[in-house]
């Protein structure tokens, strides 16, 4: 089977046209929660430290940074702006967090060649798609093989992207992919203690496909085999898997689509709990100090060891441990990310909440809902079980939410008038004749 070319024959045959309308307003949608985790993560230690060595490095001044008044050129703008969207989970889920690991590459691109809203859509959505694809082929790759899927999928999505962007043909696309794939990379052992290591891989994962595309384009020469070969991504990171999926319905169904969105700035496996523990706070005004027992019923895949850490000592570890961020949503409002901070990973409380939380896996459910909490407080117990929470696929994020969720999330971070010139600019993304002036925005003001 030739699973690259024929994906990168996809890529180079696809149009604007061909989009769904649906797809184009997901990919807005998508653009605005991006541009809001990244601003987010600007505010954010480990990200500044990223951002600063980028800085020091120096490079070209030619594409923007988000919420930085200094610009350098493509490759190190995609570590940067990809790093600070992965700061503090809360970026876009679709097509396995390619929003962070495509749309940077492709912002700095289409800065540099001042290239229309069209175009940048038709990029992101075809990088989207690709990285989806491998993400829902692949099998065991996070879960028995230790690799983080953004980091190992983000390069292909990142490098077709660019690769559309310049109007590479099939052969140069199959050949960018190719030397994307020895740029994938991003182990999960973060986890444990919950290392900066994950906060990086999205930028990484940006940076190197942006430039295998570069390569490319300059005629170096890829293995058009990578996706499919002996000793390509699939034999290389997944457990063994029916390649034929990859590209099945490929050009007539999106896989990304419906699009899936974070409500909370916490793993994704976390979302729907936390949605039902604040519903059981706005209910019942329960005092978390009176709370005596807690437990989570709910199905494997969220109660994984790598998501069930009582203890950890970063809020890296807290937004990856379900005990931790339940602790947490029992004491703090979650609808501000920044309460999920060092000082709450210090408080008594929660420590003592996470460490007593009962824990149960339920065999008969397989996926991220329904779960069951209950809570015994003040002699009473109240419970709940979960239902899909604001932005995932099955309660879509739309239009109005993106932007009160944007508004939300960088009250504190940028003026109002900023604030709202991006949101009109990516709501007329496709009308932008250069983007430019939405890379420009987003930058220092």
């Amino acid at each position: 089977m030739q699973a690259t070319r024929t994906l990168a024959t996809f890529v180079a045959d696809t149009r604007y046209a061909d989009l769904p309308p649906s797809l184009i307003a997901e990919c807005k949608i998508a653009t605005l929660d991006v541009f809001a985790a990244a601003f987010v993560g600007s505010s954010l230690p480990w990200a500044q430290r990223v951002v600063e060595m980028v800085y020091e490095l120096g490079g070209t001044p030619e594409v923007s940074v988000v919420n930085q008044p200094w610009k350098t050129d493509v490759s190190r703008a995609a570590l940067a702006n990809g790093a600070m969207i992965g700061a503090f989970e809360c970026e876009p889920l679709t097509g396995s967090h390619a929003a962070g690991t495509v749309l940077p590459a492709a912002l700095a691109i289409s800065q540099r060649e001042h290239r229309d809203g069209k175009a940048f859509l038709l990029s992101i959505a075809l990088g989207f798609e690709l990285s989806g694809r491998l993400q829902k082929t692949a099998v065991g790759l996070e879960t028995t093989r230790g690799f983080h899927n953004p980091g190992v999928q983000g390069p292909f999505g990142a490098a077709t992207a660019v690769g559309k962007l310049y109007g590479f043909d099939a052969a140069t696309l199959a050949s960018a992919l190719g030397l994307a794939g020895s740029c994938a990379a991003g182990l999960l052992e973060f986890a444990w203690a919950g290392d900066d290591t994950k906060r990086i891989h999205l930028g990484r994962a940006s940076s190197m496909g942006l430039e295998s595309a570069l390569l490319a384009k300059k005629g170096l020469h890829g293995p058009v085999t990578v996706i499919e070969g002996p000793y390509g991504y699939f034999n290389a990171f997944s457990e063994p898997t029916d390649i034929a999926k990859l590209t099945e319905g490929l050009g007539k169904k999106w896989i990304i689509q419906p699009a899936s969105h974070k409500a909370f700035a916490t793993h994704v496996t976390h979302q729907a709990v936390v949605q039902a523990i604040q519903d059981l706070k706005r209910e019942h005004r329960f005092d978390p100090r009176a709370i005596t027992h807690v437990t989570i019923r709910g199905a494997h895949r969220i109660l994984e060891d790598r998501h069930t850490v009582r203890d950890p000592m970063t809020v890296m570890g807290g937004q990856y441990s379900l005990p931790f961020t339940a602790a947490v949503a029992l004491t703090r409002d979650m609808s501000n990310p920044l309460v999920y901070d060092q000082a709450a990973v210090q408080d008594p409380l929660v420590r003592r909440l996470a460490k007593s939380m009962e824990l149960i896996v339920d065999e008969t459910v397989h996926d991220l809902f329904p779960a069951q909490v209950e809570i015994v407080c003040g002699g009473k117990t109240y419970k709940k079980v979960t239902s899909a929470h604001k932005g995932s696929p099955h309660n879509p994020l739309t239009w109005a939410d993106a932007c009160e969720k944007f508004s939300r999330y960088t009250r504190t971070l940028i003026g109002e008038a900023q604030a709202k010139a991006i949101m009109d600019a990516v709501a007329d993304l496709e009308n932008q004749s250069d983007m430019a002036r939405i890379a420009t925005l987003v930058a220092k003001a």
